[in-house]
């Protein structure tokens, strides 16, 4: 495992390894601290934080769901592992929520491998191209 990895695992910044990367348990700066390494580079970036965060609750779910059936088979009480379930499946997200995104930083990074990327590098989306093409047509 790479060392921005283990450190997004912790909640830390994965180019420098400052922490302070949230001002609370659901905010996250926008700048690493130390290194002002910018995190959202695009518009719907986090999306990839909260597929892994949904991929880790239906684990744990899964997980808890299983485990619970095979410590108490044959007698399975049915309502209270989906109770605890639905409890974990609503409490999991929470919990998980900043450690997802620094390891969505840091896995976008060693995936990536670029250290100073910035918005302008990045194409326009489709959208800005065609409106400015078509603004740029027209007839006298």
């Amino acid at each position: 495992m790479s060392t921005g990895l283990r450190r997004g695992a912790v909640l830390r910044c994965p180019r420098c390894g400052s922490g302070g990367l949230f001002r609370h348990w659901t905010a996250m700066v926008d700048d690493c601290p130390r290194c002002g390494l910018h995190f959202e580079q695009e518009q719907g970036y986090w999306l990839g934080s909260v597929m892994v965060n949904t991929g880790l609750t239906q684990g744990l779910f899964l997980t808890f769901f299983v485990v619970g059936m095979i410590v108490t088979w044959p007698d399975v009480p049915w309502t209270a592992l989906l109770v605890g379930g639905v409890a974990l499946t609503l409490l999991a997200p929470v919990f998980l929520h900043p450690f997802t995104r620094t390891l969505w930083v840091a896995t976008e990074r060693h995936v990536r491998r670029w250290s100073d990327v910035t918005p302008s590098r990045y194409p326009r989306p489709i959208q800005d191209r065609i409106s400015n093409e078509s603004t740029d047509d027209t007839v006298a």
